[in-house]
């Protein structure tokens, strides 16, 4: 892009969709004049619950010996097991991380704000998750975006019903005593991501109608850009339209079911209509790519599930999450394990719709996905009664954030054992790669591990 090209953006008026386009015209400007350095690092947590089950997130016929030592493999080698296979496309920009233990704080159905701060605090967080430091690190208009769809709050842990106020599930905070709000209803993430654009104050119809005219806003003023900006700006502009059209259709889809909602229905809501558990799911799916691709937030957290829910989608109607964990059959005759693996793959197939979203998006050398990293992680561990001396994630993304992560198999030696590490150490590691001062730990140490080195980052990944 030209010297002019580049005052222009500085200079340009837009319309009503100007506000929203603000975040986006400054990544373009950074993008253009090649300040890699300046393009956001983006992070999405993706907190499931009831456990994450090594084994099924494995790569098919890894052997992990007698567990005393680290394995580190490429996954280009092996076969993804069955519930990850949405992700093969990006094996080469992913992780499967096992082996760190979470044993300096409690937890039992779930470590509540310790899966995320390492400190012991089911009830009230005691300090700073690693999701909200890392949003003060990369700062944007909303530094954190929390997206919980099961819509439970401090409490309030009874069920998956829908709320138009914002809930506390008891995973965020920005620090001591300071849980960090999640967003229960999709409409009203809509009205505060995006609003600003517009005055969104009137409810049902009106509303409706006016967040339509806001696409249109944003079309337009999409356009006008475009016209002024080189070929690779005007690809980026054409995915950040492509990310609100997935709103704009399903709205035009809600059109057509006015009807039957206004029968059906309390009242006619602006935005999603449904009452359906994984609907939901992935409407914030929806609404967190379009965040990230207008810059609006650099870091979102996205509470998957919760206990009490019923994936009623896949016929488990009487059967909660939390009944699966113990081992019960679904009422449609789903073993508990084929239950888990059936949720699982649900969620791992968002996190693949989400990362290919990004991985369209031309941004520096590469794409967005390079500078986005989503984690994959459950609130508790590896087992639905954990006792966290297992800790998996999977990691797609972020390879530009200058961690190894890109295309590894990566599994620490068992709890206890010489060169064991913890949760604490990956957060560490993120946090220092991303400009955090100096700490020998992150969170509770564990005094069970007072004989091992659990100081600083983790070697593997930064070395």
């Amino acid at each position: 892009m030209t010297g002019s090209r580049r005052r222009f953006l500085k200079g340009v008026t837009l319309g009503a969709g100007g506000v929203v386009l603000a975040p986006l015209v400054r990544q373009m400007e950074a993008h253009a004049a090649g300040r890699a350095r300046d393009l956001p690092r983006r992070f999405v947590f993706v907190i499931k619950s009831s456990g994450l089950t090594p084994k099924a997130i494995r790569p098919v016929d890894v052997k992990l010996g007698d567990g005393r030592r680290t394995v580190d493999l490429p996954l280009k080698d092996y076969k993804l097991p069955e519930t990850l296979q949405s992700l093969e496309a990006f094996k080469d920009q992913m992780m499967i991380l096992e082996g760190l233990s979470g044993c300096n704080f409690e937890g039992n159905h779930s470590s509540y704000y310790g899966a995320l701060s390492c400190h012991h605090a089911p009830e009230k967080p005691v300090a700073a998750t690693v999701d909200c430091l890392l949003g003060k690190l990369n700062p944007a208009p909303f530094l954190n975006y929390g997206f919980a769809p099961n819509g439970h709050s401090i409490g309030n842990n009874s069920g998956p019903t829908v709320q138009d106020t914002a809930v506390f599930p008891k995973i965020s905070a920005c620090g001591q005593n300071n849980p960090m709000p999640y967003q229960a209803s999709a409409e009203k993430a809509y009205r505060q991501l995006f609003g600003s654009a517009l005055d969104l104050k009137a409810g049902g119809k009106k509303e409706f109608d006016l967040q339509t005219n806001l696409l249109d806003f944003l079309a337009d003023d999409t356009k006008k850009l475009a016209k002024e900006v080189g070929k690779e700006e005007r690809e980026k502009l054409d995915h950040y339209l492509a990310a609100f059209e997935s709103v704009r259709t399903r709205n035009d889809q809600l059109v057509g079911m006015q009807e039957a909602i206004k029968k059906n229905a309390p009242k006619f809501t602006s935005q999603y209509a449904s009452t359906v558990f994984t609907d939901r799911v992935s409407i914030f799916f929806e609404l967190a790519a379009a965040a990230l691709i207008t810059g609006l937030t650099n870091v979102i957290s996205i509470r998957a599930d919760w206990l009490s829910v019923k994936y009623d989608t896949f016929g488990f109607k009487t059967t909660s999450v939390h009944d699966i964990g113990h081992g019960k059959t679904t009422d449609n005759g789903f073993s508990a394990e084929k239950a888990r693996d059936t949720i699982r793959k649900f969620q791992v197939d968002l996190i693949a719709d989400l990362a290919g979203k990004l991985k369209k998006v031309p941004e520096g050398d590469g794409t967005m996905l390079d500078n986005t990293m989503i984690i994959y992680l459950s609130d508790t561990g590896e087992a639905h009664h954990s006792q966290r001396r297992e800790w998996p994630f999977v990691v797609v993304g972020g390879t530009n954030m200058k961690l190894k992560t890109a295309g590894r198999y990566l599994r620490y030696p068992d709890y206890g054992s010489k060169g064991h590490k913890t949760i604490g150490n990956w957060y560490n590691t993120l946090l220092r790669a991303n400009g955090a001062p100096h700490q020998d730990h992150f969170g509770q140490v564990d005094p069970n591990l007072k004989d091992l080195d659990l100081k600083g980052p983790l070697a593997e990944l930064t070395g």
